[in-house]
């Protein structure tokens, strides 16, 4: 079996140990096993002391029990994690993996970041940065927004996830923020190849809900902060930039993208 990790370079188990034997990270594979034994059955008891009750099942995710870190593309700070940092670990346990990956590459950009502005701060991203005027954006504001899309996560990864089936639910509301910072990027770019593909996975995954979890979604993460970053977005820039309230928004504001870029 062949592991990728996240640069999208492919080791074979063996030389990922060798590799970690060789930085005196790891003395034996029982060693790499053994903390995520712990985490796992810490993570378990934890949800179960906390009367934890699973949402109502959706095929098209995955469920939690199901997912393997061992497998998983994107870089986690495992030992943060394991270690018990609360921001690390209530990251993971409130937007899951993808949540948890977003916020071990950021951490270090934003000390600030944490389970309740990680969104704030991806939107505020937008408004802050990417939109402003060419005229604007100075050196700085530049090498800022390199730096920001070096540590997002590699697309074609996500798209992989997606197709896959290999996303949970609580990991949906980072996902369409993440998807939407690559569609804008796009946009300003002109790349309607990206624009056409980005916009078929953000359909994409609109199918895997139905109306009524996006309207949840919606309400639960984006309502407040971050729709006022998106109202403004809306007044400066325009409709193309919008983050939709409802399933059926989204889907007609992916009709009027696409369109734009086929009569262009």
């Amino acid at each position: 079996m062949i592991y990728r990790l996240p640069s999208g370079v492919s080791f074979r188990p063996s030389e990922i140990l060798f590799r970690r034997i060789i930085s005196n990270r790891l003395s034996n594979a029982e060693e790499l096993r053994i903390p995520f034994r712990r985490f796992f059955q810490r993570y378990i008891d934890e949800r179960e002391d906390e009367q934890f009750k699973e949402e109502k099942t959706n095929p098209n995710f995955m469920e939690e029990k199901n997912m393997n870190f061992r497998l998983y593309p994107f870089y986690i700070n495992w030992k943060k994690i394991e270690a018990n940092d609360p921001g690390y670990y209530r990251i993971l346990v409130h937007y899951g993996y993808f949540g948890a990956a977003v916020y071990s590459s950021f951490k270090e950009k934003y000390p600030s970041l944490d389970v309740n502005n990680v969104l704030f701060i991806l939107a505020g991203f937008i408004n802050e940065y990417l939109l402003k005027p060419e005229n604007d954006k100075t050196d700085i504001i530049k090498t800022t927004i390199n730096d920001f899309f070096e540590k997002m996560p590699n697309l074609n990864e996500l798209y992989e996830l997606m197709e896959k089936k290999i996303i949970m639910m609580k990991e949906v509301p980072v996902i369409i923020l993440i998807l939407k910072i690559y569609e804008i990027d796009f946009i300003l770019k002109k790349d309607d190849t990206n624009i056409e593909n980005i916009l078929k996975y953000e359909y994409l995954l609109l199918t895997y809900l139905t109306d009524n979890e996006y309207k949840d979604i919606y309400k639960s993460n984006y309502d407040g902060k971050v729709k006022k970053i998106f109202k403004k977005i809306v007044q400066d820039n325009g409709k193309d930039y919008i983050l939709p309230r409802t399933k059926e928004k989204f889907i007609n504001h992916i009709k009027s993208i696409y369109k734009n870029i086929k009569k262009n």
